[in-house]
C-alpha cells in the first residue's frame, strides 16, 4: 500500500512539473496570438514632401521641356515685298528645317523653291515657352540672321534676317512659321513661310 501511494505521489509531481513547464509556453503562444497585427499605414497627400510631388509630376522623358528643338519638315512661303530678284518675296514652296545647338541656340533653315530657288541658313536665338503643369515647351520664339544663297544663274549671297516661333504639336512633330527678309542690291525680299517638321534623330536614336 505504501509502494502505491508512494508511487502515486511521484506520479502526481510529474504531471505538476509538466503543468509548470507547459503553462508559460501556451501562454506565450496565446499572447502573441492575441495582439493584433499592425496595418500598413498609408501616407497622406498632405505629409508628402513638395519635392517627392514634383519628382513624381515631372515629365518621364529626360529630354521633356528641354528646349532642344529638331526637325526637317515641308511647308510654303507667301511673298510680302518683292523688291529683290530672290524667290524670298515671290513665294512658292519651302522645306524648313532646325538643328539645336543648345537650349537657347539654333541654326534654322528654309529653301524656297520658285522659278529659280533659294537656301537659306540663319543663327538664331530665343527661349521656351513651357507649359507650367508639364514642364514642356509649348511655344519657343526665335530671332537671328545669317545667308541666303540664291541656287540660279546669278547664284547671289544675301544677309538676312528671321524671325518666328516653333509650336511642338507632340513628340516628332513641329509647326513652325516665321518671316524672313532677303536684303540684295536691288532691294528687300521679304516672305512668310509655315510648315511642319518631324525630329527625325527621334527616329534614328
Amino acid at each position: 500500500m505504501a509502494f502505491t501511494f508512494q508511487k502515486l505521489s511521484f506520479i502526481g509531481l510529474s504531471y505538476l512539473v509538466s503543468l509548470s513547464w507547459a503553462f508559460p509556453i501556451y501562454a506565450q503562444s496565446n499572447s502573441s496570438d492575441d495582439v493584433p497585427a499592425k496595418e500598413p499605414q498609408i501616407a497622406s497627400p498632405e505629409s508628402i514632401p513638395a519635392s517627392q510631388i514634383a519628382q513624381q509630376t515631372a515629365p518621364s522623358s529626360p529630354d521633356a521641356g528641354s528646349g532642344r528643338i529638331n526637325y526637317v519638315g515641308i511647308g510654303g512661303t507667301i511673298g510680302l515685298s518683292d523688291e529683290g530678284e530672290t524667290p524670298q518675296g515671290e513665294g512658292g514652296f519651302s522645306i524648313v528645317g532646325r538643328i539645336s545647338l543648345s537650349e537657347n541656340i539654333s541654326i534654322h533653315t528654309a529653301s524656297v523653291l520658285g522659278d529659280e530657288g533659294m537656301v537659306s541658313v540663319a543663327l538664331t536665338g530665343g527661349a521656351p515657352i513651357r507649359d507650367q503643369s508639364t514642364g514642356r515647351t509649348s511655344v519657343f520664339p526665335f530671332l537671328g540672321g545669317g545667308i541666303a544663297v540664291g541656287t540660279g544663274d546669278s547664284g547671289t549671297v544675301d544677309p538676312l534676317v528671321t524671325g518666328g516661333v516653333d509650336v511642338p504639336l507632340g513628340s516628332t512633330v513641329t509647326g513652325t512659321a516665321r518671316v524672313s527678309a532677303t536684303f540684295a542690291d536691288d532691294g528687300t525680299d521679304v516672305g512668310l513661310t509655315f510648315g511642319v517638321g518631324i525630329d527625325l534623330f527621334d527616329f534614328i536614336f
